[in-house]
């Protein structure tokens, strides 16, 4: 769970929007994030080689420069956004950084040892997921800045967002979807829509330590209302999915209110429970 959040009143927006980070030559760039991308699934596959047996150890040393050079890659974008200036994003990119630090003295242990692969493998799985949160996080911000909106069902996006973490990334959450209540059709980006819902479903879920259940609903005026907390026993009737996400960071609430706040919304956040209202097209 967020340590900003822990025994908090529920937290309002932030004002500003992000600055000196978002711009199209950053984030949203193919080059960029492609670059980042490949950075983070190379670490992913480093988990998966320390635990196949049937991977040479001197293989897996023969990666050990690749993957430095990932780390590079990870490094440069987290030192961007923590040169930004913008309150906000050099919180995710001080988290980053550190976790940064922290993947270097993996790969120094990883040169020297053969015979503690599981553990290898463990730190290299919960430090594929942070840095990738972290990332994430990053990239959300930016779109959130500049989205590319349409017109969609505030429904559909509930049902879609657990497609959004794919293979074995994170850790996976079970979730009731309500969608009982009349639907909203909303002029927004899904993308940016999903990935803020997967934040709230993994701050409750982390925080509750158990199912969740989110309900969407259209609101007085044509606005949409989604609501994430804690499944009860009721709530066993309703659609059930699984979701993967990615690792709650301190900095995740933060970046979280203003991607909503960026996007028009407004986003209310308590220990176990998460509400985001969406304004009505316009």
């Amino acid at each position: 769970m967020s340590s900003e959040s822990n025994g908090r009143k529920p937290d309002s927006q932030e004002p500003g929007r992000a600055s000196g980070f978002s711009t199209r030559s950053s984030a949203r760039a193919p080059s960029a994030w492609g670059a980042v991308r490949d950075a983070l699934a190379s670490l992913h596959n480093l988990d998966a080689l320390l635990r196949s047996t049937n991977v040479l150890y001197r293989t897996i040393r023969d990666l050990l420069p690749e993957l430095r050079t990932s780390a590079g890659v990870l490094r440069e974008i987290f030192e961007r956004a923590q040169a930004s200036g913008d309150e906000v994003i050099v919180a995710v990119g001080d988290q980053g950084a550190s976790r940064i630090q922290d993947l270097e003295k993996l790969l120094d242990a990883t040169a020297m040892a053969e015979d503690e692969r599981d553990d290898l493998a463990k730190r290299a799985r919960h430090l594929a997921d942070e840095l990738e949160a972290a990332a994430d996080l990053l990239a959300l911000i930016e779109r959130s800045a500049e989205p590319v909106t349409t017109d969609v069902s505030l429904h559909l996006v509930v049902r879609e967002t657990a497609r959004l973490v794919g293979g074995n990334k994170g850790r996976e959450v079970a979730a009731h979807m309500d969608t009982s209540e009349p639907d909203a059709n909303m002029h927004a980006d899904p993308l940016v829509l999903g990935g803020l819902l997967t934040l709230l479903v993994g701050h409750v879920a982390t925080a509750s330590g158990s199912d969740v259940v989110v309900r969407a609903r259209v609101c007085t005026g044509g606005g949409g209302l989604i609501t994430v907390e804690p499944a009860t026993p009721d709530d066993a009737v309703l659609e059930r999915t699984t979701l993967r996400v990615l690792p709650t960071l301190r900095a995740t609430i933060r970046a979280s209110r203003r991607v909503a706040q960026q996007i028009g919304a407004t986003l209310e956040v308590e220990p176990r429970r998460a509400t985001l209202r969406l304004p009505a097209p316009s």
